[in-house]
């Protein structure tokens, strides 16, 4: 931890202490913002870049979530801010990461209960079709809601991408093959989706943001806001199935065998699901780091040279 982040990380400690929560400390860093226990069943998260009023629009969709998932969704009790920060103060949700549960180091050892647990993760999130709240918030650290003049996720999406790829267009054309021509045909083919029935898109579906019980059940999911909206559940499918085991030596052959879970147990064609890898992976490369170049950045380059996805964008 750098000095600056160790120095803002006590004064919003200080600040919690002050406010009447002597308990108060860091528990970790979430995709969308740092998060601190109270101490008391509940907990703040203290967001990068969200707006009071976008809280405000999560705080109902999470209230709106909670009575069409059949697991937990944080509740927002309040938005408030510190030192000029929007910050939420939410209730503390129980569980532990399915992360901690998991093996990958064998593609032949991945538990199917923690399959099954994604999978129905997956199945309730493609049932919840209460989107209205969810569709106004804007992704990742863009201002305007992702639908703002869209009236498919297909085209919503394309826009996404050819807005965010050209902030690193220059990087990603060295690491990807054929860049140009990958980026025009999986914009194409994006803007020609037909129109789907709407459900949640959480967007960032994979083990740490999924908290199980004692027998791998899900009892809630977490971090929402990174790229969540409302849209096509198959492109929850299509990332969760490549980010389960990023980062891990059989990461491929456990992808394949999801991919093809995932398709056979919900009917989706496999080259709608590597469509909206790439889309993920072009949208986010430099999520992380301005311009790309950092870890994600490199899995998102893995992603986009897959030949499986090269060749689905090119049939």
């Amino acid at each position: 931890m750098s000095d600056a982040k160790r120095d803002t990380t006590a004064r919003r400690v200080r600040h919690f202490v002050d406010a009447g929560y002597p308990d108060a400390g860091p528990v970790e860093a979430a995709v969308e913002g740092a998060v601190y226990r109270l101490g008391d069943g509940t907990v703040a998260k203290v967001w990068k870049r969200r707006r009071g009023s976008e809280l405000r629009r999560m705080q109902r969709f999470y209230a709106d979530a909670a009575a069409h998932l059949p697991f937990g969704a944080p509740e927002i009790l309040a938005v408030e801010d510190i030192d000029g920060v929007p910050m939420t103060v939410e209730r503390e949700l129980t569980g532990e990461p399915l992360a901690a549960r998991i093996r990958t180091d064998d593609p032949d050892e991945v538990l199917p209960e923690a399959v099954d647990c994604l999978v129905g993760v997956l199945r309730a999130l493609a049932d919840a079709h209460d989107v209205d709240e969810v569709k106004h918030l804007p992704v990742l650290d863009e201002e305007r809601p992702l639908w703002e003049g869209h009236t498919t996720f297909g085209s919503a999406l394309a826009d996404l991408v050819d807005r965010r790829v050209s902030r690193c267009a220059d990087r990603l054309s060295t690491h990807v093959r054929d860049f140009d021509d990958t980026r025009a045909r999986l914009l194409r083919k994006l803007r020609s989706l037909p129109r789907t029935d709407e459900a949640v898109v959480h967007g960032d579906v994979f083990p740490e943001t999924v908290l199980v019980d004692d027998d791998l059940r899900p009892l809630a999911l977490v971090d929402y806001g990174f790229l969540s909206t409302g849209g096509d559940p198959r492109f929850d499918a299509a990332v969760a199935a490549a980010i389960f085991p990023a980062g891990t030596e059989h990461a491929p052959e456990i992808t394949r065998q999801l991919t093809t879970r995932f398709a056979d147990e919900f009917g989706y064609a496999v080259d709608d699901l590597l469509l909206y890898r790439a889309a993920y992976a072009m949208a986010t490369s430099d999520a992380f780091a301005p311009g790309g170049g950092d870890e994600h950045f490199a899995w998102c380059v893995t992603v986009l040279e897959d030949p499986a996805v090269a060749a689905s964008l090119h049939r």
